[in-house]
């Protein structure tokens, strides 16, 4: 029998073989890349910053945009902020401290998580830092910063509210984290006067902002597998909001589900296995299954709109809608250029010589985020 310590010593590595599975001799290898079309559509890239010395093997490390600054940290300690139109330096802060997760960047904060159990406030316009807590636990999801509160979720499965200005303490939740599970999940949301708590188990748990009372508590993803492992049905992509009243949640080796908001009531339910954030446009809902499937389908029914294998086994990571296509990033740091209306692909582009990690949009310009911690922007290329 396996036990509690061991089960979660073997779960470490097992996001960053998910990750890296094209490159195991057992996996499937990739086709031969797509040809693309006489017309097709291609990217500039508009500035670019080293940041640190990269992600690192675990933990959630990745850039945030907000307004006119992009902030970024490296698992070396690394915090810098930019501006997200220029690039230029705001600032650069060596916190000598493990990061690990986020930054998260809001009213006036970036906040970040790290290995040892810290929660780290700092200014966004100077770096200063404003608070630092302890947690009692790894924090490997990305914090959620709101008005009054800051939400951290843990590695133990607790979600703490913290004061905004102070970070003192308000309330704790408990969540069940399974005795084998993927690490560094998605981070919570706050909506309104509403947290939503993405868990290890598969839930999806609405509390109270103020209080941490529970609101509604939904199992949004399952998996019948007789073995743990086969079980392992951890909500790993960041919660897809759509407008104020539905939000998309993803597991892996388990479903990808539509809910309302208010009663957690749910919509509509596909069959999918995915490890990350999803994207919406035109009607549609996008992920990228565990075997780098992109799949588009319906957001009010959940129904397939249509599917592109051709990029299978590429490691793809999450993808994002720049102006009228669907770009998607893999482990070679080449961005893939998809039709939103078909999933045909119009256009590719090497954006960097290691492996992107994940791909942010704000406006017109698409942020790449690489495994070596080089963060770039891009933006369509005028014909």
């Amino acid at each position: 029998m396996m036990t509690f310590a061991r089960a979660r010593l073997f779960a470490l590595p097992l996001l960053a073989m998910l990750a890296a599975c094209s490159s195991s001799p057992s996996a499937p290898e990739p086709g031969p890349m797509p040809n693309l079309p006489s017309e097709r559509v291609r990217l500039e890239r508009v500035w670019k910053m080293q940041v640190g010395a990269g992600v690192g093997e675990l933990g959630r490390l990745r850039p945030a945009v907000s307004g006119e600054v992009v902030a970024a940290a490296s698992h070396d300690g690394v915090l810098l902020a930019l501006n997200a139109e220029s690039g230029k330096l705001l600032w650069r802060k060596k916190t000598m401290l493990p990061l690990s997760a986020g930054p998260a960047l809001g009213y006036g904060m970036v906040v970040a998580g790290t290995g040892k159990g810290d929660v780290v406030a700092f200014d966004a316009g100077t770096g200063e830092q404003r608070w630092k807590v302890p947690m009692g636990a790894a924090v490997q999801s990305v914090p959620a910063i709101g008005a009054d509160r800051v939400i951290v979720l843990s590695a133990d499965g607790v979600v703490h509210a913290l004061d905004r200005v102070t970070g003192e303490q308000r309330w704790t939740y408990s969540t069940l984290v399974p005795p084998l599970s993927l690490r560094g999940g998605a981070g919570p949301l706050i909506i309104g006067s509403h947290v939503l708590v993405p868990t290890a188990a598969g839930k999806l748990i609405s509390l109270d902002a103020d209080t941490g009372i529970v609101e509604w508590d939904v199992r949004v993803v399952s998996n019948t597998g007789r073995s743990e492992l086969e079980r392992m049905v951890d909500i790993q992509g960041e919660l897809l909001l759509d407008g104020d009243s539905n939000v998309y949640a993803t597991g892996f080796q388990s479903q990808l589900a539509a809910l309302n908001v208010q009663e957690g009531r749910k919509r509509w339910q596909f069959e999918v296995s995915s490890v990350h954030s999803l994207a919406a446009g035109i009607g549609n809902i996008y992920v990228v299954d565990t075997g780098s499937t992109v799949i588009a389908l319906d957001h009010e029914s959940g129904k397939p709109v249509w599917k592109q294998p051709d990029l299978a086994w590429r490691n793809l990571v999450n993808p994002v809608v720049l102006g009228p296509v669907l770009v998607t990033g893999d482990a070679e740091g080449y961005a893939h250029i998809l039709s939103q209306s078909d999933g045909s692909v119009v256009g590719r582009k090497r954006l960097h010589r290691d492996h992107i990690v994940s791909l942010s949009v704000q406006g017109e310009l698409m942020y790449a985020w690489s495994s070596a911690g080089a963060l770039s922007a891009w933006k369509i290329k005028a014909p």
